[in-house]
């Protein structure tokens, strides 16, 4: 945790917020972004250039709206301070000229009027089980129209958005449905304008809480993914402070537990946003991701079809569809609902391996084989495919070919998910192998899968298996 220190402000660097003697300043993310890009280099002069290019990734903006920012913090640091903290180097650009202290380990500092929440444990990411966890981990690309029935949110009980404050909201809205890098960080931009236009309006703050949430939860961005969660709970606390029954805030809370581990708080708080908006699409698939950790797979089954009924064009609710159905053991709808997603979206190519695995589970090994060679035509998938490729000539008793794919993907394992690994192993006889790779796992979804996997079925027999599975948390 880092905060910057000046004359009688702070500057909260994980949650992106000024303080004024331990008060939140009312102040835009973008705003705040540009006097952090300054504190962090006390004295040097910042080329107008490198503040756009660093405040605005996404483009599209003038040099007017950074001498906004501008104008806007000498405002604000003058009426408490009484200091000419940033000045303009002429044809050049800016600096921050007052002395800064960085301090280091310090307690986050709260915005007012939050309700209490249950301490979330320290981040711990998912070692990924690949069907899973590629709905939250995978860029999913644009599609169709602008603000589908899933984001058709009530209308909150305090001021309506101003007409400019409605579009920029609808706009981000479609970038953020995207799921793709470039898609959330132009969501970013877009909802932070809608603070700049109505910063009463719960839904803006909402907006950047779901935003930063998926930058965490995908791994986006160049910062870590806790840094994103910890932004996306300060917008999130700040939107239920000024609305507390915003559903996005309790969907984007629920969706940092979940990615936290605290199934129990992430299930409380998605509740919270479906007793609100039970026309919200994201908050029903990660209902259902939620409750699928608890073993509870046909109640996941079940939000994730209200989901994709709410938001037909969410490619990561059909995947998760896919996933959820093979694990279920309901074959023909796992390759049906994968298709769909690959449909939907050709270059979501993890589909695919759902697809080849149902394929195989139903004793349609040609069509497994060719469907695995297609997911391994991409580069980047080959020793993946490997991986896979194994299991199922194993299966079709091509033990040579199976080694020698299974060959293949130990030697690139860095790129191959461990559950691959140990399923091939075990498939060509090598118990041990996928025992030591199965006990590196950690985390009670992947179990979860592993335990109703039917590539597993034999393994689970073994009194090392059994052991393993008694260890994970329930």
């Amino acid at each position: 945790m880092s905060v910057y220190e000046f004359g009688p402000f702070q500057l909260d660097v994980e949650r992106l917020l000024l303080l004024h003697e331990g008060a939140p300043v009312a102040l835009g993310p973008k705003v705040v972004e540009t006097l952090l890009a300054l504190v962090e280099h006390p004295g040097d002069v910042l080329a107008k250039s490198a503040l756009l290019d660093r405040i605005w990734p996404e483009g599209f903006v003038e040099e007017a709206n950074l001498a906004q920012n501008i104008y806007v913090l000498r405002k604000t640091l003058r009426a408490t301070w009484g200091v000419d903290a940033i000045e303009t180097v002429p044809r050049r650009g800016y600096r921050f000229v007052a002395e800064v202290r960085r301090v280091e380990h310090v307690p986050l500092a709260e915005p007012p009027l939050v309700r209490e929440t249950v301490p979330a444990p320290a981040p711990q990411r998912h070692p990924g089980y690949r069907r899973l966890l590629a709905a939250a981990s995978v860029a999913i690309a644009a599609l169709g129209f602008a603000l589908t029935a899933a984001f058709a949110h009530r209308a909150p009980s305090g001021p309506v958005l101003s007409p400019n404050g409605a579009r920029l909201y609808q706009i981000g809205r479609y970038y953020w449905n995207q799921r793709t890098r470039s898609g959330v960080e132009k969501s970013l931009a877009y909802f932070s304008q809608v603070i700049d236009t109505d910063p009463r309006d719960a839904r803006g703050y909402a907006a950047l809480a779901e935003a930063n949430a998926i930058m965490g939860d995908y791994s986006y961005g160049n910062q870590s993914p806790n840094v994103y969660f910890e932004r996306a709970r300060g917008y999130a606390e700040r939107a239920l402070a000024i609305d507390a029954n915003s559903a996005e805030a309790h969907a984007s809370l629920g969706l940092i537990a979940l990615d936290k581990n605290d199934i129990d708080t992430a299930i409380d708080e998605l509740e919270r946003a479906l007793q609100v908006d039970p026309s919200s699409g994201p908050a029903h698939e990660w209902f259902g991701i939620a409750l699928l950790y608890k073993g509870r797979a046909h109640e996941a089954f079940r939000q994730l079809q209200t989901a994709a009924n709410l938001d037909p064009l969410s490619v990561s609710t059909t995947a998760w569809l896919g996933s959820v159905a093979y694990l279920d053991h309901h074959f023909n709808e796992a390759i049906a609902y994968s298709r769909q997603a690959l449909d939907l979206e050709p270059q979501r190519t993890d589909a695919l391996t759902t697809i080849g695995e149902a394929y195989e589970a139903e004793g349609n090994y040609a069509r497994a084989v060719a469907t695995f060679k297609r997911y391994g035509m991409e580069p980047d998938n080959r020793a993946e495919a490997a991986a896979l490729l194994a299991h199922v000539y194993a299966l079709q008793h091509h033990l040579r070919d199976a080694r020698m794919q299974l060959a293949f993907a130990s030697k690139h394992q860095r790129d191959v998910d461990p559950t691959d690994l140990a399923a091939a192993a075990a498939a060509v006889g090598d118990r041990s192998v996928a025992i030591e790779l199965l006990r590196r796992l950690k985390g009670r979804l992947a179990w979860f899968a592993i335990e109703n996997d039917p590539r597993f079925a034999q393994l689970r027999a073994d009194a090392a298996f059994r052991q393993l599975s008694l260890r994970q948390p329930a």
